[in-house]
């Protein structure tokens, strides 16, 4: 059935109407370029938010010691890893320390929070760099005098000049600026980061209780339970009543399930709204192939007489259907990509200030719409294909 000169007798019936034929097929192509350029634009707003978002989109719980009944409660680094080695919940925890000390550069003395963390900080809070590097595991190892700066920060100890690299004294002690964060919302903003290593040699008194524990959960933890596992066993080790609110302050960023749902939700419409694009250039195809069995009612009729299959009538119509799905949707797919291709080459720098990413496509999920729309493509020519099986050649040859 599938011969060399069967194919070549689709491609004459498409040729004889070359107009028809390009303008159906534009539809389609049209949708598959379209769904390429919403994929695309989709993953690049996804990608944005998330980078922006992200620390809404992942598991973060932070515990802070308060007041019990009797005496206010205090937290240690030895705490820390109990508690990580008993509980088993988390998968990083880490200790924070804090002080409040002065700041100077040239003149200028400033009051400014001052916090020990590890190099692993930044990862847990999804801090940006707006320049140079974080701290490292070189710099804990070792007690470097190397600190972060916050944004804020960075503003009020410097104004507008360069930090990076810059020299500043922490009560007597001379410390590099290595790293400068992006604006952040919280404390992160406002202080100076140094090693953890660096504030014990520097602050031993501030050193003994830590300001905070931060962690990161599975992502199929309760953060519900979680918290009550530790407020249960906190209270057994530090000697409170477990019902005792205030004797520790357990946050967690219950906001990470919207944010999950509203990406999920958003890649969806964005899915949903290109198949729309795609079904009505395959309601297209179907369309013509309808108009293309009334037009050659009488071929179809001589073909019948002379001892043509139903499955020939049917395969004939089908794959004309097929190939123009085909080849349309394998063009748009094409020009969708090529077109990403140019937008990432020459405009990406103007894109990413209206709070797009890098634009991409998954080429698996692109090659299963062309997919789709093939057999779409198939579908929709069964109507037409049912309308010329029921030409009765009789009828088909005296009206015309």
């Amino acid at each position: 059935m599938f011969s060399y000169q069967y194919c070549l007798e689709i491609f004459y019936n498409l040729k004889s109407h070359k107009t028809r034929t390009i303008l159906t097929g534009f539809g389609v192509m049209w949708a598959m370029l379209i769904l390429v350029l919403l994929q695309g634009a989709g993953s690049g707003l996804y990608k944005h938010m998330i980078q922006k978002f992200h620390g809404y989109s992942i598991p973060i719980m932070t515990i802070r010691p308060g007041y019990s009944a009797t005496e206010p409660v205090h937290f240690t680094e030895t705490l820390k890893h109990d508690l990580a080695n008993h509980l088993n919940l988390f998968k990083e925890i880490m200790a924070v320390f804090r002080t409040d000390r002065y700041v100077t550069y040239g003149q200028a003395v400033h009051k400014s929070k001052i916090l020990g963390v590890d190099a692993g900080y930044k990862k847990i809070k999804n801090l940006a760099l707006k320049e140079g590097r974080f701290l490292s595991e070189r710099d804990i190892a070792q007690r470097l005098p190397v600190c972060v700066l916050g944004l804020k920060m960075k503003t009020k100890v410097f104004d507008t000049k360069p930090a990076i690299g810059a020299f500043i004294t922490i009560d007597g002690t001379v410390v590099t600026v290595v790293g400068l964060l992006e604006a952040t919302a919280g404390v992160d903003d406002d202080a100076i980061m140094i090693p953890n290593s660096l504030f014990r040699g520097l602050f031993p008194k501030d050193a003994e209780n830590t300001d905070c524990m931060i962690s990161t959960l599975p992502p199929r933890q309760n953060p519900i339970q979680v918290a009550e596992k530790i407020r249960a066993y906190l209270a057994k080790r530090l000697n409170f009543d477990v019902a005792d609110k205030h004797a520790i302050h357990i946050s967690s960023s219950r906001q990470a399930k919207s944010f999950q749902l509203l990406f999920m939700i958003m890649q969806g419409f964005i899915w949903a709204i290109s198949l729309c694009f795609l079904v009505s250039g395959v309601v297209g195809v179907g369309n013509m192939m309808l108009v293309v069995v009334k037009e050659r009612t009488q071929e179809l009729a001589i073909r019948k007489v002379i001892g043509a299959q139903s499955s020939d009538i049917i395969g004939l119509i089908l794959m004309e259907s097929i190939v123009i799905n085909l080849i349309s949707g394998i063009l748009g797919l094409a020009a969708g990509i090529a077109i990403l291709q140019l937008i990432n080459s020459y405009l990406l720098a103007i894109i990413q200030k209206y709070g797009m990413a890098h634009f991409e496509f998954q080429l698996s999920m692109l090659l299963s719409a062309l997919v789709i729309l093939v057999l779409c493509g198939g579908l929709a020519g069964i109507i037409p294909a049912k309308k010329a099986l029921s030409i009765k050649p009789v009828d088909a040859l005296n009206n015309e």
